[in-house]
């Protein structure tokens, strides 16, 4: 087993951070793409390889076999291009991975596909990709972008100035400089998560030599997920203790370039990894789900000064809030995260809290109802997190009832992995939901240890004091930060 890999925790850790703090890309390779259904390189050139009287099974230096089959046609691309329109002009959906990567705060992607999986996943996440493949691209801005997507080997679209054989490498650096110059700057400035990437493209190996020249010691990390070698059925055992030695060489050299390597011990592996790494990232926005027509035992100054200082204290530790601006609740919400923001000399961002208020009044052909279960789910898909407060309305009879939305919102967070915390003490449908959570706690808690447990207890604890239970909220919220 290689000592040169890192954790999945550590990735976990240092990439959430980077995240938080805007400065994530990534670098997709074929790989990412073969989960669509899209060939790789090696099945791609088959029929080429095979028709040059080589083995297809057996070559591994694809980009100069492209490059014969070029020279034996006289320098003439038509046939690679319209191979590469026959494989990758279908219409595919972009697999988990692609759809994660596109919730996530990633405003770059670098990608040697052909594909417009990543655009497509993008668009379906409701952002607004920027295309860039040719070098008057780069000048132009799409109006209201906030992804930018560099495709440097080209775009389906015009496969004919695809980059495939060893001319178009050999001149890349000289006739694409712009996009060499671009990336060379992304690579220092930002940290990037390779994935489906083999590090065999002569281009990237070229721009990475440059930065690492330059930087040495001082290059910015980056990270790539790989599957860990394996013991292939007939592999002798030294055989297999040979491959896991190339990976272990291979994993170190990595390191000239600053980057890190994770290891899965299946492909399958890689959306699960992706996925922790998005609960991770979602665990410091933490949804406040409250409704309030009265508090209960609370007088109305001790309550909405119960919340105001909840909320700063979220604000203090560095997590986003996310609120619905529940009635009776949501103005102190606010009004706590915007104190702190105000102590702190910082200016209101979507980084800090997302405010999304219920639409009041039905529009269109869709009903308030439908609406508002739409709004909910685009709302919950932001936290990692979620506390629920109080939870009472009037009904049409002047009746205190409780929150059938508070409900709602419960069973949506449940369904999209987000960690519940009803506040059990604040009663209503809280203590509905924290009585649900506490008799089947290991269902929503599994593997909690008996201190997390005794915190949770705490939370439906109706003598507690509000700053009991805000202490309680604040160490329960840092420990599922921690993961």
């Amino acid at each position: 087993m290689t000592t040169e890999a890192i954790s999945e925790s550590v990735f976990i850790r240092e990439f959430t951070r980077e995240l938080h703090n805007k400065n994530a890309a990534v670098f997709a390779g074929a790989g990412l793409s073969s989960g669509a259904g899209y060939v790789d390189w090696k099945i791609l050139l088959k029929d080429i390889i095979n028709d040059l009287g080589l083995d297809a099974d057996v070559e591994h230096d694809l980009v100069t076999l492209a490059q014969y089959h070029c020279n034996q046609a006289g320098g003439n691309k038509s046939r690679l291009a319209q191979t590469i329109f026959d494989h990758f002009s279908q219409i595919r959906t972009p697999t988990e991975s692609h759809r994660i990567l596109a919730r996530l705060p990633i405003q770059t992607y670098w990608t040697t596909n052909y594909d417009k999986l990543i655009e497509k996943a993008l668009t379906d996440a409701k952002k607004i990709p920027d295309i860039k493949y040719t070098l008057k691209q780069l000048s132009i801005t799409k109006p209201d972008r906030n992804v930018i997507v560099y495709k440097m080997h080209g775009d389906i679209e015009h496969p004919s100035e695809a980059v495939i054989c060893k001319d178009d490498y050999e001149k890349y650096p000289i006739e694409m400089n712009a996009f060499v110059s671009a990336l060379r700057g992304d690579l220092i400035e930002r940290t990037f998560l390779f994935l489906g990437f083999s590090f065999t493209d002569p281009n990237i190996d070229y721009i990475l030599s440059r930065v690492r020249v330059q930087y040495d010691k001082d290059q910015r990390h980056h990270y790539c997920i790989q599957k860990r070698v394996s013991k292939e059925s007939g592999e002798t055992k030294e055989q297999f203790k040979y491959e896991l030695l190339k990976q272990d060489y291979f994993i170190r050299d990595l390191k000239r370039f600053a980057i890190q390597t994770v290891l899965v011990d299946s492909y399958s592996d890689i959306p699960k990894l992706l996925r922790q790494l998005a609960n991770q990232y979602k665990s410091k926005s933490v949804f406040i789900s409250g409704a309030a027509h009265t508090y209960g035992h609370l007088t109305n100054n001790d309550a909405t000064t119960f919340i105001h200082n909840l909320s700063y204290k979220i604000k203090a530790g560095k997590n986003r809030i996310v609120t619905g601006f529940g009635l009776g609740v949501g103005g102190a919400v606010i009004n706590g995260a915007l104190s702190f923001l105000n102590d702190n000399d910082k200016t209101l961002s979507d980084e800090d809290i997302v405010i999304r208020p219920f639409p009041q009044v039905a529009t269109g052909d869709i009903s308030l109802k439908e609406e508002w279960a739409k709004y909910r789910v685009a709302m919950i898909d932001f936290a990692g997190i979620a506390i629920f407060l109080f939870g009472n309305k009037v009904d049409s009879s002047g009746n205190v009832v409780l929150s059938a939305g508070m409900k709602e919102e419960f069973d949506l967070c449940i369904k999209a992995g987000v960690v519940p915390l009803p506040v059990g003490a604040t009663g209503y449908m809280a203590k509905e939901l924290w009585d649900a959570v506490w008799n089947d706690f290991p269902k929503y808690f599994p593997g909690a240890d008996s201190a997390f447990r005794r915190l949770f207890e705490k939370l439906g604890d109706t003598t507690s004091c509000p700053d009991e239970i805000m202490k309680n909220l604040e160490t329960l919220i840092a420990k599922i930060n921690k993961g």
